[in-house]
């Protein structure tokens, strides 16, 4: 139900008064250089090679002392794995594995492995498992493993073997840098990389364009990677195009790799639109060292009503019967919505507007606080618990996750949207604990 139709509640009386990176549009740009296929090249016009800053450290660091007995060294997060044999190394060395910013903007994370500038006596293993990352709107078949060098160039590790069944990238390497994956075909929009689904509102469109990057010297263990491009011959720019269902507009640019998606210009409830992209010809070799001849994208695009409070639980999302919001400068925002299944749901946040903020007490400047009432009695549940039932630690447990604000209205007409994860626990937690863990998104429009 669209909540313009019904009467939104008011938030109740306020406890507390509540990219950065410019290089990016000129790491897309789209380059003519013509081929006559995928893997053909033209010495005298080559495309210029992608060459970055390098990110900067974002995660926590994990470390291993591992000698010439061998051993392994996972990520913080499980992403990336060091497999190190025995004999790699004569003495007891460190290695560690740090997550850094991915300056290619892409869906994969990057990490920084060192010991840096130390020969190897045996190549140790690196295994990336990607089972957290959205693989739709691109082929996981086409992912390899690449590196960044000292001086921001970024190169193919072209013996990556994938396996789909266990979604991992796996090569075998001497060379210690920043790592991540990279994609040898990829749908861009306004020279931005697409990374899983698309949000489009009612009546909007928006421009995809397909692009590859050449994969040269296929048979060397590293080639420098070049910009995407989406002149690469008649390959790319006879792929077809399709969309299902058959909702919305799909208007294909003739003889080019592009097309203009328009939505609907009416939705009653969320609805889901997957553009296809199909080639055919020599598209150089998988990530098996297959030959690949044929191979299709499948783009989801996820259509929204004019405003929109969903929220998910156990796989299943549900949307708002009405929602509402106030934002005060230097206070903070409160949001409320309504749910058919009895769910009355309080988002706060204090002393911000827009940003990432972690759970916290009431007041607390730079937190937030989620609440959730249910009917029949079934009692609320908040972002905090004891952490001790016994009494004997008075500190407080505090849920994982955060809610992210991404907008906040200072006119009416203009956008709440924001998305958050967080886990609530019951009200008198010790004596019936119960938790629940949600997802969520909103974006709607201020109304007064």
């Amino acid at each position: 139900m669209k909540s313009k139709k019904t009467t939104p509640r008011k938030p109740s009386l306020w406890r507390a008064f509540f990219f950065s990176f410019s290089v990016l549009c000129a790491l897309f740009i789209c380059f003519s250089c013509e081929r006559n296929n995928i893997n053909s090249q033209n010495p005298d016009t080559p495309s210029p090679p992608l060459q970055l800053p390098h990110g900067k450290p974002i995660g926590e660091t994990a470390t291993a002392q591992i000698g010439k007995e061998g051993g392994i060294l996972t990520s913080t997060d499980g992403t990336m794995t060091i497999e190190v044999p025995a004999g790699a190394v004569d003495v007891a060395t460190t290695f560690s594995v740090q997550e850094v910013e991915n300056v290619l903007k892409s869906r994969s994370k990057s990490f920084r492995l060192l010991p840096e500038n130390v020969d190897f006596k045996k190549p140790v293993t690196l295994t990336y498992h990607y089972d957290k990352i959205s693989m739709e709107g691109t082929n996981p078949d086409m992912l390899f493993l690449a590196y960044q060098d000292k001086d921001g160039n970024f190169y193919w590790a072209n013996k990556t073997k994938g396996n789909r069944q266990n979604k991992t990238l796996t090569v075998q390497t001497s060379h210690f840098s920043d790592w991540t994956f990279y994609s040898q075909y990829d749908l861009y929009s306004d020279n931005k990389l697409l990374n899983g689904e698309i949000s489009l509102d009612q009546g909007e469109e928006i421009a995809i364009e397909l692009k590859a990057t050449l994969q040269d010297k296929y048979d060397e263990d590293y080639s420098q990677i070049q910009l995407p491009d989406v002149g690469y011959g008649h390959v790319i720019k006879k792929a077809s195009w399709d969309y299902s269902p058959k909702k919305g507009k799909l208007m294909v640019n003739s003889g080019a790799a592009s097309i203009v998606y328009e939505a609907p210009a009416k939705v009653d409830k969320i609805e889901r639109v997957y553009i296809n992209v199909t080639l055919n010809g020599d598209l150089g070799k998988d990530n098996l060292g297959n030959t690949v001849q044929q191979m299709q994208i499948i783009q989801p695009v996820v259509i929204y009503p004019e405003g929109y409070f969903i929220i998910s639980e156990n796989g299943s999302e549900m949307s708002a019967l009405d929602f509402s919001g106030e934002f005060i400068q230097l206070v903070g925002s409160q949001l409320v919505a309504h749910f058919p299944n009895g769910y009355n749901l309080s988002l706060y946040t204090y002393d911000g507007s827009v940003g990432g903020f972690k759970y916290n007490l009431h007041g607390t400047p730079g937190a937030a606080v989620i609440e959730l009432t249910q009917s029949e009695g079934k009692g609320g549940m908040i972002v905090m618990r004891p952490k001790d039932c016994s009494g004997k630690d008075p500190e407080l447990y505090f849920s994982p996750g955060a809610l992210n604000m991404k907008a906040v209205p200072n006119r009416k007409g203009e956008y709440f949207e924001g998305e958050f994860t967080v886990t609530l626990f019951s009200f008198g937690y010790c004596q019936k604990p119960s938790s629940k863990s949600l997802s969520g998104k909103f974006r709607f429009k201020k109304t007064i």
